[in-house]
């Protein structure tokens, strides 16, 4: 007769939702109070988004911050600011979320799928291999708060004139020798959303220091015109189509309550990554994503790579058994590019299948379905990805060494 393992408690992996307190809570009802939660105006404008967008800028020293309701929206508009549509590639690893490769073909665009390394990001000799001249955008993937070989990936872009734009999402605060995510590409974007190292629930963010490619984004986040100096600008040679994707006061008044706090967060959950994976030490069988600047990883997940597959997939079962945070990769969901059925089956929100069947589009049309990408694969067949909340006690980061151990194990048969 089997019996369950103890399992152990641990906070849920929300890293900003930990730090959540009076600053936050003021935020909010100083918004209320005042009866103005809308973006542009109010019956006592406040203009929290207004001060949000300057504190993110300060902060990542660029210069122009567009905010808006979601990551999901900071990449369409990002999209629609680079003029991003039928007939073009936009370059993507096949370890992401789907959010991301959405965006792309929303956009019209052609997804161009490129192998992760064992960093689980964009291997740039493979985005050498395939980089065109149809390709009209990389855009490679900060994944699991780890930055990407972006230094690289520049000097590859810039060779062949193709601009970059940056997805931190998952990696904000991070840096990479000494530079912050978002700082490396023309334009870069940033989530708000529960999961996210600071959050509001939901919210983004757009960076970039061109000001045609800003007021392009600015325009495709709200009316279809940019707003300059409080007003919409009907007659702007920038007006195209808007997406009414404004961020609210209110979520731009919890960011704000928030980003004071992420240096915090991020040492915080970096410090216990590390405790963690040095308490576990090398083992047979076990190796560790390679982070090629631990001093600026922002620290939310380990990796941990298996050499057999079916023994990854035995640890993580028994690590959730156990009360860990953990997904054997494969299983991943949507992050994983091969699980993402409209994008195998190059499915449309269209009846007549756009953007596949556009005719600029036929020559660049490719194959979605697992084996797509051999060394992604893989990869992923061998990772397992484990959660480190934002607020762990030494007490806890021991008990998570014990599960781990003990989930180890009963992997190796």
């Amino acid at each position: 007769m089997s019996t369950e393992p103890k399992r152990i408690e641990l906070p849920r992996e929300f890293p900003g939702v930990h730090y959540y307190g009076v600053e936050e809570e003021q935020a909010v009802l100083r918004v209320i109070r005042q009866r103005s939660p809308f973006r542009y105006y109010g019956a006592n404008f406040l203009a929290e988004a207004d001060s949000l967008e300057k504190e993110f800028a300060a902060r990542l020293g660029r210069k122009y911050v567009q905010a808006v309701s979601s990551c999901t929206n900071a990449l369409a508009c990002s999209l629609a600011a680079f003029g991003v549509g039928p007939g073009q590639e936009v370059i993507v690893p096949g370890f992401f979320w789907v959010a991301t490769v959405g965006a792309i073909v929303r956009s019209g665009a052609i997804p161009v799928l490129v192998e992760i390394d064992d960093s689980y990001t964009i291997d740039p000799a493979d985005l050498q291999r395939k980089i065109t001249d149809k390709t009209g955008l990389i855009l490679p993937v900060h994944m699991c708060g780890v930055p990407t070989n972006m230094p690289a990936i520049m000097e590859i872009a810039r060779a062949r004139g193709v601009p970059v734009l940056e997805d931190c999402a998952q990696a904000n605060g991070a840096t990479l020798g000494g530079k912050q995510v978002g700082t490396f590409g023309e334009m870069a974007v940033f989530s708000f959303q529960m999961n996210k190292n600071i959050t509001a629930g939901e919210g983004g963010m757009i960076v970039t220091d061109d000001e045609k490619l800003y007021l392009r984004a600015n325009a495709a986040h709200d009316l279809g015109v940019p707003w300059v100096g409080g007003q919409p600008v009907q007659d702007s040679e920038y007006a195209m189509w808007g997406a009414g994707a404004r961020m609210s006061e209110i979520g731009a008044a919890v960011v704000r309550a928030q980003l004071p706090k992420l240096d915090t967060i991020v040492a915080t959950m970096r410090k216990s990554k590390y405790r963690i994976r040095q308490g576990l030490g090398d083992r047979d069988g076990l190796s560790w994503r390679r982070v090629d600047d631990p001093a600026g990883d922002s620290g939310p997940f380990l990796i941990a790579m298996f050499d057999d597959p079916g023994q990854a997939a035995r640890f993580a079962a028994e690590g959730k058994r156990r009360g860990l945070i953990c997904s054997h990769l494969p299983d991943y969901g949507l992050h994983v590019y091969y699980n993402v059925k409209a994008l195998v089956q190059r499915r449309s929100n269209a009846s007549d299948g756009w953007p596949w069947t556009h005719p600029a589009n036929a020559p660049l049309v490719r194959d979605y379905a697992k084996g797509a990408l051999p060394q992604t694969d893989a990869l992923l067949d061998r990772g397992v990805a484990l959660a480190v909340p934002s607020k762990l006690t030494l007490g806890q980061e021991g008990a998570y060494l014990a599960a781990f151990e003990e989930a180890f194990k009963v992997a190796q048969g």
